[in-house]
């Protein structure tokens, strides 16, 4: 598939699924300690108060408006327009005049070069066809010194008792939803997965190599506060869903 093909199937996707986002689990905010673990987090990652943040793949403002709530500047970039209108409705709904959101490539964000202090995104990596040269790019807007935080999870589920634990889940969603909890629709077809290579396997372990290899000096931060939290607040159909854990690859460009 050629890029234009792939960057308007994934539009359309995020298009078509912004109207119930936020009410997906491992998506939306489900509860107060969910939101204070994803807080203290953020305060830990981004010590400087105000930064200017660009937060690529923003979606429906999870994370701009956290950072805008924690007094930083915040612009939120994503190639979803649908999206970006429940995150500025969000915005306005909370007052927030420190936030903004724009239609962008998370590849290609014609941001000015040297001017953020941090860079940031959340569950975006495993939806680029071309993850490198996002990375690059994210590297050219950032300023000497500022940081780039990336948080994935291991999505794949490939060790035996994870398959198990979503078979469980999915069997136990059928039977309390009174839906076919195996069903895909919402999901990927087939042909615009082979074209993004993190979600194979053994791409996404890679994903802090390839930070690395752009340049960055690299650390890997576990969120077990934010996981723990996050599932605390599912029914325990979705808990056995979603036994991701998830890492944040910090980049500090170097001077």
């Amino acid at each position: 598939m050629d890029d234009n093909t792939i960057k308007k199937g994934i539009t359309e996707l995020w298009n078509n699924a912004y109207t119930n986002y936020d009410n997906c689990y491992a998506h939306g905010m489900k509860s107060e300690g969910e939101k204070l673990e994803w807080l203290r987090l953020l305060d830990r990652l981004i010590e400087t108060k105000p930064s200017e943040v660009l937060d690529v793949g923003a979606g429906t403002g999870f994370v701009s408006l956290l950072l805008a709530e924690q007094g930083h500047n915040c612009k939120g970039v994503d190639l979803s327009e649908n999206m970006l209108s429940v995150a500025r409705a969000k915005a306005e709904k909370a007052g927030y005049t420190n936030v903004s959101f724009a239609i962008a490539d998370a590849e290609d964000t014609k941001e000015q070069s040297n001017y953020y202090d941090v860079v940031i995104n959340r569950h975006l990596v495993w939806t680029l066809p071309h993850p490198e040269k996002a990375i690059r790019d994210w590297k050219r807007v950032l300023k000497p010194g500022g940081k780039l935080i990336i948080m994935e999870g291991n999505w794949h589920y490939s060790r035996p008792s994870d398959k198990l634990q979503v078979f469980l889940g999915r069997c136990l969603l059928s039977i309390q939803e009174k839906r076919n909890a195996f069903s895909h629709n919402g999901d990927y077809d087939a042909d615009l997965k082979k074209s993004l290579p993190m979600l194979k396997s053994k791409n996404a372990k890679r994903l802090s190599n390839m930070v690395e290899d752009a340049g960055f000096a690299v650390s890997v931060v576990a969120l077990k506060d934010v996981d723990r939290a996050e599932k605390k607040a599912m029914p325990m159909a979705y808990r056995l869903l979603n036994p991701h854990k998830r890492i944040a690859v910090i980049g500090i460009k170097e001077n």
